[in-house]
C-alpha cells in the first residue's frame, strides 16, 4: 500500500524486504535510521516496444447522486462508487452498477445536453424506451447527457440481440462529457 502526503510518498517495506534487501540491522527504529538508504536500480526506458503498453489517459465522469429518489438505486446494485462514464482516444464505457455498455468513441454522432429524466426513470435499474429503444441510465433528476450512436450497442439488457441507438446519461458534469466528445470528434 502507498501513502501519498503533500509531498511525500510512504511506502512500507516489509520485514523480509530489508533482510533481502542486505539491510544489517537489528530492526529497530534507531538502528534502520541510521543506515544508508538502497535505491533500486532504475528501469531501462531505453528499450522501445518490449512490455505491457501504457494505458491510456481516461476522462472519468461520475454519476450525479443526491436526488433522495436515487436511494432505491442502491437496492439494484447502482453505488456512486458503480457508476460512471468513462472516455478515452478510442472507446466510451458506461458503467451503472452491475450494467455496462461500451463503444468505441468514433460510434458517437453527436452529444447534447438535455433536461433530466421523470422521477420514474431514476428509480432502479436502467430504462428503454419503447418508443426508439434508447436507454438511459439516471441517478438523478438534473440535466443529462444524450449521446445518438450511429451504430446501436447493447447494453441495458443481458441479451445481445437487443441494440439500443441512443444512450441518456446523468453525470456530474455534462457540459464536461459533451466537450470532452466534442474535442475527439471533431476532424482535423
Amino acid at each position: 500500500m502507498v501513502t501519498q502526503g503533500g509531498d511525500h510518498v510512504v511506502t512500507p517495506v516489509s520485514p523480509a524486504r530489508r533482510v533481502s534487501d542486505g539491510c544489517r540491522s537489528s530492526g529497530t527504529m534507531a538502528d534502520v535510521a541510521a543506515e544508508p538508504l538502497h535505491r533500486p536500480a532504475r528501469p531501462d526506458l531505453t528499450v522501445v516496444g518490449e512490455g505491457p503498453a501504457l494505458p491510456e489517459p481516461a476522462h472519468l465522469f461520475p454519476f450525479a447522486f443526491g436526488d433522495p429518489l436515487s436511494l432505491p438505486l442502491r437496492a439494484a446494485g447502482i453505488w456512486p462508487f458503480s457508476a460512471v462514464v468513462s472516455v478515452t482516444a478510442r472507446e466510451l464505457r458506461i458503467r451503472y452498477g452491475p450494467w455496462s455498455l461500451h463503444t468505441p468513441v468514433t460510434n458517437v454522432a453527436s452529444a447534447t445536453v438535455v433536461p433530466g429524466p421523470g422521477w420514474l426513470d431514476v428509480l432502479g435499474p436502467p430504462r428503454v424506451s419503447l418508443r426508439d429503444g434508447s436507454v438511459t441510465f439516471a441517478s438523478a433528476r438534473r440535466r443529462a447527457v444524450r449521446l445518438r450512436l450511429l451504430d446501436p450497442v447493447p447494453g441495458a439488457v443481458p441479451l445481445s440481440f437487443v441494440r439500443h441507438p441512443a444512450v441518456t446519461v446523468t453525470v456530474r458534469d455534462p457540459e464536461g462529457l459533451v466537450a470532452v466528445l466534442d474535442t475527439l470528434l471533431r476532424p482535423g
